[in-house]
């Protein structure tokens, strides 16, 4: 039997993909071992921790919290056929850990994929704003609360969302600022392909 291209096209391939990922690297630790994010591998050579690390999580609420806003955000992206999604995750992951090597030089290990659920609802929300309301309000909503939620993050030093008692790890905001900041580029850098391809046609 041969799919539908509609349904095909809005199968959230790159969402499936990147959680059911992140879901074996949880289960083997083997996985999470060669995945991760470790500066002193990396400078020996072991480059596809680079792109790898946001499928390692350290904790089962780590995992929920990520897989679940992930899962969302990325399955809307693709179900409404928001464009380039893969390459937006592939981007965000490299220089989300790019910034890590040479921002955070005293940082040894890193992992989740947090950066990516922040740039792909950013992505999402800019995407939404050509939509109809109420689709543009909440996105307008979405992109306001987003910064304001990374400020509190680096005054507070700690997770906004409930962990544990005892916070085995810390909020990287950095991962978070750059996940935003690749999804605004990659946003701008269609919207300026798409009026040059118009001009042309113009022409």
């Amino acid at each position: 039997m041969v799919l539908p291209k509609r349904i095909i096209s809005q199968t959230p391939i790159w969402t499936i993909f990147i959680l059911g990922l992140s879901i074996v690297s949880y289960a083997l630790p083997e996985v999470s071992s060669a995945f991760i994010y470790d500066r002193t591998t990396i400078l020996k050579g072991e480059i596809w921790r680079l792109l790898s690390s946001p499928l390692v999580h350290f904790t089962n609420i780590h995992l929920f919290y990520n897989l679940s806003g992930f899962g969302i955000a990325g399955w809307i992206i693709e179900h409404k056929n928001y464009r380039h999604f893969g390459l937006l995750c592939v981007l965000m992951a490299f220089f989300i850990n790019l910034s890590l090597m040479i921002m955070k030089p005293n940082m040894i290990y890193y992992g989740g994929l947090s950066g990516l659920v922040y740039g792909s609802i950013c992505y999402l929300a800019l995407w939404g704003l050509r939509d109809s309301q109420p689709w543009r309000f909440i996105s307008l909503v979405i992109l306001l609360v987003i910064p304001i939620k990374i400020i509190l993050e680096i005054y507070l030093n700690k997770f906004i969302l409930p962990y544990s008692r005892q916070q085995i790890f810390t909020p990287i905001p950095l991962s978070h600022i750059v996940g935003c900041l690749v999804a605004l580029f990659m946003f701008f850098a269609i919207k300026i392909n798409e009026n040059k391809r118009f001009l042309l046609w113009l022409k």
